[in-house]
């Protein structure tokens, strides 16, 4: 695969999960709906992680604020906030044991206030790509 084959690899997964999420959210299944919601971010990262690496292949890695930090990207505070609240969902929503303290915080109102963030972030993020 060229450069621009795996940069679209991560854009169109991410997109898959993005669409995912807001159905997940319409279903009030807010855990998961997080979890694909870190998981479009992530994948935009690495996205920018290939642009900016001379390799193609990111790190298999899946806190986003490390993937940034081998990239061109500048977020602002507000950006890598929400990065960091969504890496609450990437690890501990896999495993039963952090599950359920992350399945409490995660009620409808502050999984819509999260996703309204998400979309402003992927918005960034994308708009950042060549």
């Amino acid at each position: 695969m060229t450069k621009l084959e795996h940069l679209a690899y991560w854009c169109e997964t991410a997109e898959d999960d993005w669409l995912s999420a807001k159905d997940l959210f319409g279903t009030k299944r807010y855990l998961q709906c997080l979890f694909l919601a870190h998981l479009t971010i992530e994948k935009i990262s690495k996205a920018h992680w290939v642009v900016s690496n001379q390799g193609d292949y990111p790190p298999r890695i899946h806190n986003i604020l490390s993937i940034w930090a081998n990239t061109q990207l500048a977020p602002d505070i507000s950006q890598e906030n929400t990065a960091a609240e969504l890496n609450r969902f990437q690890l501990e929503g896999r495993y039963p044991d952090y599950q359920r303290a992350v399945a409490r915080l995660a009620t409808e109102e502050y999984t819509r206030n999260l996703l309204h963030e998400v979309e402003l972030l992927r918005s960034w993020l994308l708009s950042k790509l060549p």
